[in-house]
């Protein structure tokens, strides 16, 4: 999904498969709107794009860098390295994209790469949503059910590996028709769909499983885990009550962020299959909506480092460390899993 290859992108009904940056879909007699107002906008797209990649790549490498520094994992952590390393992905390959804006949607990397990231683009979209679902459901478990035997580092770790198996089958499509194609004198990536029909179903393939159904997960679980937290609110302890409140709390965060990031996305890619006669606001929508999902591989570990105290104490800790060998100082730092509670490494984590 991106303005460039539009995997799920707006089409014409003349057959075509290219998004509305591609005049050819337009009838040159009467063209629906200003083509120098379009391009003009479009321009400004590769400088948001390099800013939420370069942002993002670096929060995200922080993230990753916070959990992997820790020795005793806990089983919430399993899911967020999982979801930086798919945001992480999912922002590496943006240059490519970034750059076939530039050139005007020229792809010069060969077929190759375009099946390449064109693949990498829609799988840790999947991925992101599958690890998003499941940490929900997750988080449904941790707090209804805190005894469960299942709720383990290693089964959390099982789980990942089959969100992240799952996402690659999910895009068997895009490996068969993501292809170079020859159009206005120019190589672009695209797509390459035989018409609008099959654009349709294909649309509807990626928001029905991409958005539609993890939406349902989502709201079911989260809905039963704060029915729950609020019924046991008077009944536990005050400090129980705290964390489970603070985990509900972060976990909305997470559920928040997707949703306002995606949902444009995903409506207007299911408007715009009965939209004919696109007008310049639903241009204009459509391409805004496409940036806000990209912005989520960028706000996510953002959140997470604002908002989460345990990874932001990791980070400092791990610093200090650094520091302190620099200046042959000695720094004892509990990391061997015999802290006690009060042991920030060993803090129960709030997602």
């Amino acid at each position: 999904m991106d303005p460039i290859m539009n995997d799920t992108g707006i089409f014409c009904t003349d057959n075509q498969t290219n998004n509305f940056t591609d005049q050819s879909c337009l009838n040159p007699t009467t063209p629906p709107y200003n083509p120098i107002d379009i391009t003009t906008f479009m321009h400004i797209f590769p400088s948001i794009y390099g800013i939420l990649c370069t942002v993002g790549v670096v929060a995200n490498g922080l993230v990753i860098y916070a959990v992997a520094a820790c020795k005793k994992k806990m089983v919430s952590d399993i899911y967020v390295l999982n979801l930086a390393i798919a945001d992480m992905l999912f922002l590496l390959v943006m240059p490519f994209n970034i750059h076939q804006l530039v050139r005007d949607r020229q792809w010069v990397f060969g077929n190759f790469m375009c099946k390449a990231v064109v693949v990498v683009d829609v799988s840790t979209q999947f991925t992101t949503v599958g690890i998003v679902t499941v940490l929900c459901i997750d988080r449904y478990i941790a707090i209804v059910h805190p005894s469960s035997e299942k709720r383990t580092v290693h089964w959390t770790i099982l789980i990942n590996m089959l969100v992240w198996l799952g996402s690659f089958l999910l895009t068997i499509p895009v490996m068969m028709y993501a292809k170079v194609v020859r159009r206005q004198h120019l190589e672009v990536c695209i797509m390459d769909l035989e018409g609008p029909e099959d654009m349709y179903w294909y649309t509807l393939y990626q928001s029905i499983l991409g958005f539609i159904i993890p939406l349902f997960i989502i709201s079911t679980f989260y809905s039963l885990t704060l029915y729950h937290v609020f019924r046991s609110i008077r009944r536990v302890k005050r400090k129980q009550s705290v964390w489970a409140k603070r985990a509900t709390k972060m976990v909305l965060m997470v559920i928040a962020v997707f949703l306002i990031c995606w949902s444009p996305y995903h409506v207007i890619q299911v408007i715009n299959l009965s939209n004919n006669a696109p007008t310049i606001a639903f241009v204009y929508a459509y391409n805004i909506s496409i940036c806000l999902s990209y912005s989520h591989s960028c706000i996510n570990p953002l959140m997470l480092l604002i908002f989460a105290q345990n990874y932001r104490e990791r980070l400092c800790r791990r610093n200090a460390l650094h520091s302190s060998q620099h200046t042959s100082k000695v720094t004892v730092v509990k990391t061997d899993g015999t802290s006690t509670s009060n042991d920030p490494n060993y803090r129960i984590t709030v997602i």
